[in-house]
């Protein structure tokens, strides 16, 4: 596919020029689904890795100081860690309706994890600032399965949150600790220590995800109470990338 934008397989090197009524109106006629070149968040990441695989997908500066040397995570890079997470999630159990919610800074691996439960599953990310109430009810209204967690850190009380709610979690079978050794016993086990097990070219899973598909559940605010889950589509989601790359 040829083009600047990978999500649209109508524009070519450069972005139409609009200057005319008659050439938006060419736009218009052509139909959305005819257009899109991705069905799922995964396919829209492999096609960004497929077009331009050295570029950053993501820059992480460890200490947020801008002086110093961010850690920069190729597209080629993403899309293979997103791929082992899809596959360690799809080992652990989860299939396409299973929700693999998860507590964590904006570290890669948060991302990592966003879009590999997408491909395994539903995504569930969760504010951990929130009250560990209110943490529960939002783990518990998405029936999770699968927690990904932050580890004992200074200055975190993510992984103190997890083992007060833990005895909540009613649907709950796996906890997959970040940044920590796991305790397998207890069902804990190690982000790290997984994923490296997986291969990272292929969905092991060999599913076929669709536009139609829940690809994530995010929470509301909860300012005056209790959060409420909103369903996105893989459809939504990639219609998001398209229309703000176009925009």
């Amino acid at each position: 596919m040829a083009g600047i934008h990978a999500l649209d397989r109508l524009i070519g090197n450069d972005f139409p020029d609009l200057a005319t009524d008659e050439a938006v109106r060419a736009i218009e006629r052509v139909p959305y689904a005819d257009r899109i070149a991705a069905e799922s968040t995964f396919d829209a990441i492999k096609l960004g890795a497929a077009r331009n695989p050295d570029a950053p997908a993501l820059q992480l500066l460890p200490n947020a100081d801008p002086a110093d040397t961010p850690l920069v995570i190729s597209h080629r890079d993403f899309i293979a860690r997103v791929t082992q997470a899809a596959n360690m999630f799809h080992v652990l159990g989860a299939g396409k309706d299973d929700v693999i919610s998860f507590m964590l800074p904006l570290v890669p691996d948060a991302f990592v994890t966003l879009f590999g439960a997408e491909a395994a599953g539903i995504a569930n990310p969760v504010n951990p600032l929130l009250e560990p109430h209110q943490i529960a009810e939002i783990l518990e209204a998405a029936h999770t399965t699968i927690l990904v967690a932050l580890g004992p850190a200074p200055g975190t009380d993510i992984w103190q949150k997890v083992e007060q709610i833990r005895p909540q979690l009613k649907h709950l079978k796996t906890i997959v600790q970040v940044g920590g050794g796991g305790d397998p016993a207890k069902g804990i086990f190690a982000f790290n220590d997984l994923i490296k097990q997986q291969p990272s070219e292929r969905l092991v899973s060999g599913r076929k995800i669709l536009g139609t598909d829940v690809a994530a559940y995010f929470h509301t605010g909860g300012t005056t109470g209790t959060p409420k889950l909103v369903r996105h589509t893989h459809a939504n989601q990639v219609y998001q990338a398209w229309g703000s790359t176009c925009s």
